[in-house]
């Protein structure tokens, strides 16, 4: 039967003994049933939320040993730590009896201590001592200790262990987690005064034996398993040759060392070993150095003169060969797995060394001994440490060669291979690395980038973009959106290149390798595709982007780090991207014959590019300078689309009040075969009956909101925002119906896309190309903040690149060799409902007296009256307040139209530069204009006829301190030279093409260096564009009428008279 320590530690061992005390201690209390049947124990055991059973079976065979076989349900199976817990509880339990029968069972049992031994650790105390064996490199007979103090797991491993010298034990009462066995080992080891104790000799190989006993000694580290005494093995020596061609005497194919007897050290167990050789022999054997080759002779001769009755294997002779100098070539091995490496050697003739590398080596039979370039090496090792590496602290002493370490993490060692390696072997270094290593680096075969349309009745397309590696295409965008889902929230405001590293991104693969994508291409194609931060994927891992986006193909293609993308599918949207990259190359159309003009090279550019759009279905900004003839590019462009039999609807033009007629006007100038109709005036309702059997809609911004039940249910083919900058305000109610209108394409018109800050041209594109510049808060974040509180010019040249295709803008300076040198605009308005009562008002009563005072007079005899009904209804048609309260009698003066659109094109023209002279017959109706400059802020200078310093207004004009001058007809309409102005707008025409000619001139004469743009403001309808046309039918007349002496005779018809005075139109 068991009675004591001493029958389990023979069967078993000290580990196991201690695992089960360690598990009885911790699980008492769940093991409530054991029970003895004869020879057999069983038990029920309920720990670690498990249930057991145990069966244990002790016997003693014929030679009175005792035999035990255990078995539990756990995984182990046999003979585990559960066995154990119950053999030392049946031992315990049996020596709770009285203490006559525990003397009378000790005697019966006086082979050793009892098992209740085995818990002489007192209550709370979970500290245990270990003891760490470490062989010496150099020297087999000798071994290094090192005791550590570890807190004792239930699984029976240890953590948080720390140094425990064997010195402290004899300083004071010795810790409660020492034994007095431990306490011996202690004193044992201290006796030799090192500063690291080690075993030597015979007393050494006694606390070795100590030491396996207690189950605590394990080999290099507290982690590794538990030392046990192995049963005694044979040893046969033989004479093995090490690296550098000398050899030494092994006993064992595992380490030996030797004390007072030979030693297998294994990771589990040490075990002795026996020698038929003398012992004398053993121990000279085991300290000798290592033989050279030109040792070996003598080494023989001194072995069997000492020792001539033993046999040992001969030592082999071995050549030395000595290699002239050659320059190394350095050899770098990637290694890992747990710590990423860089080991460097050196390549000489074939052989390669370490760093620390002796320079002799052993290599086909010969020791080799070759000459080092040590400067050559160091210059590599310099080169390492340039990049960031660092030698490796905790590599062994016994490594022949150093290792370097970076980081732990993937992107350094990814950009050291992908950037700094390739270079190295084209200078001949040789770069290996393990399959193993963990930041192995995959080099793809090219990227690529997958254009799908979506399924039937979606309108947009599926994009995927990754890479061909080894010839199976890897999709990245899923890594790229996680990335970008993962960033903080305080984060995702930032620039993308302040986020992604200098180095690029790394990508990890299911083999183990992991994609570096550089800084540039992961930039690009987040900001070009996603917007950042906002964008998800559909269940086939795409992108979906609409046919507005697809502009970003064209940024991807830009191949920011040499690799261009190679394309697959869509091959028509992918020219497109191509086309929208180079612009310029906009395929040339003629113009439609149907068109009443010549358009100039940069019209006929502006012709190509609208077309261009049309074709692919996109919509643009035509933003050329006032006066470039933005409005007959347009109709030239439907006048095209009706001859190509593409205006199959009617197309909206939407345009200020003040700008409606002029629409109307150049339609039927420039484009008469255009079916056009004008949507206004309180009748206007009965003209939307038909509306869609017209070629072109004109209606303006008011109207658009009232009539927006009618105009929402008509299908266009072109939409066209004239001064689009009315919709700057993504918010406004106006930019909103324009938006719900259904039209094929869309266009805007204006000089100034952008007055005040960036979001009012996202404005213009969200209603152009939804999606384009991404939402409104994306934008805000991504490109106005950072451009316009920032000055960021990386995110404005990115804005520039992406609305360069949609946005066509040129200045009258860049077309300035295109212009005539001087180009006249006549700007038609249409007189508002208060302005067009009063001007029938006065026009009935006024055309009553002259027509009385005829009947009385004569026609020749009127001359005056006629003049000055006519000079009345021209004053209205300048502003309503130049006729007096008493002459208006019950009709308010209302606004001006005519101001109303000077105050329109004022702003522009002076955002673009212009310089301006405005002229007018009346100085009443420059002091209105100075009220209105002064409202709206617009600098300005004065010149009439009560002026009496005329050189300062004239000089801070000329050298450019104000944009505008205001000069009155008698003041300022010859002898001036205001050659500064490119710009001369003349806001009353006066009719006399000798006056006006004059007064154009002080801009338009020797010395100005730029084209003038000549602007003549006339009322639609009234007496002011039927002078006009009278002026090119009867020029006499014309002149008669307005000579500054009034001293002509018009020679008057009954015809003029009912031209002149009769009703609006």
């Amino acid at each position: 039967m068991i009675h004591t320590l001493k029958d389990l530690r023979e069967r078993f061992g000290p580990a196991w003994l201690e695992q089960g005390s360690r598990f009885l201690k911790n699980h008492a209390a769940f093991i409530p049933q054991v029970q003895r049947g004869g020879a057999l124990i069983t038990a029920l055991i309920n720990a670690d939320q498990q249930r057991l059973r145990v069966y244990v079976r002790v016997q003693m065979d014929p030679g009175e040993k005792i035999q035990i076989n255990g078995e539990c349900s756990c995984s182990s199976g046999q003979n585990c730590s559960h066995v154990a817990a119950v053999l030392i509880k049946v031992l315990l339990d049996e020596q709770e009896i009285p203490s006559e029968a525990q003397e009378t069972r000790k005697a019966k049992h006086p082979l050793g201590r009892p098992m209740a031994g085995l818990l002489d650790y007192p209550p709370g105390v979970h500290q245990r001592l270990t003891y760490l064996l470490r062989p010496d490199p150099v020297d087999p007979t000798r071994i290094e200790v090192e005791t550590r103090c570890a807190r004792a797991l239930k699984n029976g491993g240890y953590v948080e262990d720390r140094i425990y010298e064997p010195a402290w034990a004899q300083r004071g009462t010795p810790p409660r987690f020492l034994l007095q066995t431990d306490l011996d080992i202690l004193a044992g080891l201290n006796q030799g005064g090192e500063a690291k104790p080690s075993l030597k000799g015979k007393s050494g190989e006694q606390l070795l034996r100590a030491m396996l006993e207690t189950g605590r000694c394990h080999l290099g580290h507290v982690s590794g398993k538990t030392l046990r005494l192995g049963k005694p093995q044979s040893a046969t020596p033989c004479w093995e040759v090490d690296s550098i061609g000398n050899q030494r005497i092994r006993w064992h194919e595992r380490a030996t060392i030797f004390l007072a007897s030979l030693w297998c050290l294994e990771s589990d167990r040490c075990t002795p070993l026996a020698s038929d050789l003398p012992g004398a022999l053993v121990e000279a054997l085991a300290a000798m150095p290592p033989v050279t080759p030109e040792q070996v002779p003598k080494v023989t001769a001194d072995l069997q003169k000492h020792f001539p009755d033993t046999t040992l294997p001969p030592l082999r002779q071995i050549r030395v060969e000595r290699r002239p100098p050659v320059a190394p070539r350095p050899c770098l091995h990637l290694c890992g797995p747990e710590m990423p490496l860089a080991c460097l050697s050196f390549k000489y003739h074939e052989i390669r060394i370490g760093t620390r590398g002796a320079p002799i080596q052993f290599k086909d039979g010969a020791q080799v001994h070759l000459i080092r370039d040590e400067p050559a090496e160091q210059r590599c090792i310099e080169q390492l440490i340039t990049l960031g590496f660092r030698i490796h602290e905790g590599q062994s002493r016994e490594r022949a060669t150093d290792c370097f370490s970076l980081a732990d993490e993937p992107l350094p060692w990814l950009d050291f291979q992908s950037r700094q390696l390739p270079e190295w072997e084209t200078q001949g270094w040789r770069v290996t690395c393990d399959k193993d290593f963990p930041h192995r680096l995959a080099r793809p075969d090219h990227w690529y980038s997958e254009l799908e349309p979506l399924e039937t009745g979606a309108d947009g397309y599926g994009v995927s973009i990754g890479i061909v590696l080894e010839g199976q295409r890897i999709n990245l965008l899923p890594a790229l959106v996680q990335w970008l889902h993962e960033l903080p929230p305080d984060r995702r405001g930032e620039r993308l290149d302040g986020l992604i590293h200098e180095c690029g991104m790394a990508v990890p693969l299911e083999d183990g390798r992991h994609l570096l994508l550089s800084q540039n291409r992961v930039r690009r194609i987040m900001e070009s595709l996603f917007e950042l931060h906002d964008s998800r994927l559909d269940e086939m891992q795409r992108l979906r982007l609409n046919r507005f986006q697809l502009a970003r193909l064209a940024e991807l293609d830009e191949s920011p780090d040499g690799e261009p993308l190679q394309w697959l599918g869509a091959e028509a949207l992918h020219s497109l991207a191509e086309t929208l990259r180079n612009i310029g190359a906009i395929p040339a159309i003629t113009p439609p014959a149907g068109l009443r003009a010549e358009l100039r090279p940069y019209q006929q550019r502006g012709l190509d590019w609208l077309q261009f759009l049309r074709t692919h279905r996109l919509g643009g900004i035509l933003a050329d300078d006032m006066g470039l003839g933005k409005t007959v590019q347009t109709l030239a462009h439907l006048l095209y689309e009706k001859e190509q039999g593409q205006l199959d609807r009617p197309s909206l033009v939407v345009a200020p009040t003040s700008l409606m007629a002029n629409w109307q006007r150049e339609a039927q100038r420039f484009a008469p075969d255009l079916r056009t109709r004008v949507l206004h005036g309180p009748q206007r309702h009965e003209l939307f009956e038909g509306m869609g059997e017209q070629d072109l809609l004109i209606t303006t911004y008011p109207l658009l909101l009232r009539d927006q039940d009618r105009l929402l249910i008509q299908e266009y083919h072109l939409l066209i925002l004239d001064e689009a900058q009315a919709i700057k305000n993504p918010k406004a109610k106006v930019g909103a119906i324009a938006r719900q209108l259904n039209a094929r394409h869309r266009v805007c018109l204006t000089g100034t896309p952008m007055e005040n800050h960036l979001g009012e041209l996202w404005s213009l594109f969200d209603f152009l190309l939804p999606g384009l510049l991404g939402e409104e808060h994306q934008f805000r974040r991504r490109c106005r903040k950072p451009i316009e509180k920032w000055g960021d010019e990386y995110q404005a040249d990115r804005l520039r690149r992406r609305i360069r295709p949609f946005l066509l803008r040129r200045t009258k300076q860049a077309v300035a060799p295109e212009l005539p040198p001087k180009t006249e605009i006549l700007r038609t308005v249409v007189l508002g409902e208060t302005q067009r009562e009063l001007y029938e008002d006065i026009r009935q009563n006024m055309y009553q007296r002259v027509r009385k005072e005829v009947a009385e007079k004569g026609l020749s005899r009127c001359g005056i009256l006629i003049l000055t009904a006519l000079l009345k209804l021209r004053q209205v048609c300048c502003d309503p307040r130049l006729i007096s309260p008493e002459e208006r009698g019950r009709i308010e003066a209302g606004h001006s139209a005519k101001l109303e659109l000077l105050m329109d094109l004022l702003p522009e023209m002076i955002e673009e530069g212009r310089r301006i002279l405005l002229f007018s017959q009346f100085t009443s109706m420059l002091g209105l204009i100075e009220q209105a400059l002064q409202t709206a802020g617009i600098d300005y200078v004065l010149l009439t006829g009560s002026t009496r310093d005329r050189a300062t207004p004239i000089d801070r004009f000329q050298a450019g301190k104000v944009p505008l001058f205001l000069i009155s007809l008698k003041a300022g309409g010859m002898g001036l030279n205001l050659t500064a102005a490119d710009t001369v707008i003349h806001y009353d025409p006066w009719w006399n093409p000798a006056v006006e000619r004059q007064a154009t001139d002080r801009a338009h004469r020797i010395g100005q260096e730029n084209p003038v743009f000549v602007y003549k403001l006339i009322s639609e309808g009234s007496v002011e564009e039927r002078i006009q046309s009278m002026q090119e039918r009867k020029q006499a007349l014309a002149d008669a009428l307005y000579d500054s002496t009034g001293a002509a005779d018009p020679q008057w018809t009954e015809q003029d008279l009912k031209a002149l005075f009769g009703p609006l139109v």
